[in-house]
């Protein structure tokens, strides 16, 4: 029998404020600070949009973060936190009541808001040392420090009214609050639109930007030298939706393309502090890729290039390449490799044997031959935590030796092997026997070796139901064979 516990009398007067709008905005003046937290949560939960603005107002602490508590989007409520920060902005002196320096729309978890409704990492100023300096020269209006707001923005295709009213109220206040964009994501969106989007924030507080885009090499130049201004961007992924289906690649630039290319790539050279890179759907002639790689001036973290044409000169570069050899997760999917020499490969992998953490070859039908370069480079790779080589060519007698290779690899918690070449028939179909027998053999040798955690065998995609046949615990077929 559930016991009722009768509401407190601080939750009996935050009730009786947010029935009664105006008392609740008067008493702000006088209201503890230490009251503040829990009664905007409520208002903003319960879209008091004028009292969430005259909070924003009156805000006791340095640091808001409203993205705690947007689960969803609310155009309501989100105008009333901006014209709270307008009521502040416009305001001729220091407010006695308003402390707000930074307004953070970032998405973050719920708990985060009690806990940090008031600091920011420990400090929430966004006033600089110089700011500091030029105090005493400053009038009393800006004697308050520059605020500081910051977003998180993701585009799609069209932009959204809401989308088009924060850019051009952004824009409109460029110069009386930094606005801060961290992680910027846009998808499909023209040069001109994102142009746009980018007048709104300085690049230089970027740190992550994801590009999915369908632009040829000439636009993709033109938008390339707003690259140099990000110094801050620490995460580049490019998404080319330009691919053939039918290979799922692009193909190589025309020759009418290169001095597009070239002065793409020459971009990479201004990005200091670049730790991980994702290029998909973008391939390179060589001398592209070698000035790519030679104009990474940091050492990256991260290196996916994914579904594109890749040559053994290539593969020789990254060998070569400082940048790569201290590498944690290395990612090749969808490149075809079936007719590649991947030697280099191994050589990158004992480069960074002692850090590597995931590896991702998944669909780049390597061979038995091919694979038995990269075992000896593959077995030092001791930090792993990660492997995925679904989609290569692979017997079981090379499934059985790479497994032996991996007895050292204590730390894996996911494996993702190809089921063995001797499950399919000459015509290419799963025999279901077979595939489930061959894989139990296959657990059982690898649960001779170590305790997996996570591990599984999949058939190549069948082209009729479009599912592959999964054996982790047990056989999970697809359609066409259940």
């Amino acid at each position: 029998m559930d016991i009722w516990t009768p509401p407190t009398l601080e939750e009996l007067s935050r009730q009786v404020l947010l029935k009664n709008e105006a008392l609740a905005i008067s008493a702000l003046e006088n209201l503890s600070k230490m009251l503040f937290p829990a009664l905007f949560k409520e208002a903003f939960s319960s879209r008091c949009t004028r009292i969430v603005k005259a909070m924003v107002a009156a805000w006791p602490f340095p640091y808001l973060p409203v993205g705690a508590l947007m689960n969803t989007f609310n155009s309501e409520i989100f105008h009333a936190v901006l014209e709270g920060l307008d009521v502040l902005l416009t305001q001729q002196v220091c407010p006695m009541r308003g402390k707000l320096r930074v307004l953070d729309f970032r998405r973050m978890p719920r708990e985060f808001w009690p806990i940090q409704a008031g600091t920011e990492d420990g400090n929430c100023s966004a006033e600089t040392g110089s700011d500091k300096q030029a105090g005493k020269r400053r009038s009393r209006r800006e004697l308050r420090p520059r605020m500081k707001v910051r977003v998180d923005l993701y585009f799609r295709s069209q932009l959204k009214e809401e989308e088009m009213y924060f850019l051009q109220w952004a824009q409109q206040r460029k110069d009386s609050l930094q606005i801060c964009c961290d992680n910027m994501k846009i998808v499909l969106l023209s040069l001109d639109k994102v142009r746009m989007v980018l007048s709104a924030f300085k690049p230089e507080h970027i740190k992550v930007l994801e590009l999915n885009i369908d632009w040829s090499w000439c636009t993709l130049a033109q938008f390339s030298t707003y690259l140099r201004e990000m110094r801050n961007l620490h995460t580049l992924s490019l998404v080319n939706f330009n691919m053939d289906r039918l290979s799922s690649c692009c193909p190589p630039p025309r020759s009418d393309e290169k001095k597009f290319v070239q002065k793409f790539v020459s971009q990479f050279s201004r990005i200091s502090s670049l730790q991980h890179l994702y290029l998909c759907g973008f391939s390179f002639f060589s001398e592209h890729m070698k000035l790519l790689l030679r104009n990474l001036k940091t050492p990256l973290e991260t290196f996916s290039i994914t579904h594109c044409h890749v040559f053994h000169s290539h593969l020789k570069d990254f060998a070569l390449c400082p940048s790569l050899h201290g590498l944690k997760h290395l990612d090749m999917s969808g490149v075809l490799l079936c007719n590649v020499c991947i030697l280099p490969l191994s050589v990158l992998l004992e480069m960074g044997a002692d850090r590597l953490e995931t590896l991702e070859l998944q669909g780049c039908r390597i061979k038995d031959s091919q694979f038995r370069e990269l075992l000896p480079a593959l077995s030092q790779c001791s930090q792993l935590t990660k492997v995925n080589f679904y989609a290569n060519d692979f017997s079981m007698n090379l499934l059985s030796d790479l497994l032996h290779h991996t007895a050292n690899m204590n730390k894996m918690t996911m494996e993702r092997y190809p089921a063995p070449r001797e499950c399919y028939d000459r015509w290419g179909h799963v025999s279901r026997d077979t595939f489930s027998q061959l894989c139990s053999q296959l657990m059982d040798t690898l649960r001779a070796i170590r305790q997996p955690k996570r591990i599984s065998f999949a058939t190549y995609i069948c082209g009729r139901c479009f599912q592959c046949c999964v054996y982790d615990q047990e056989a999970r077929l697809c359609s066409c064979l259940q």
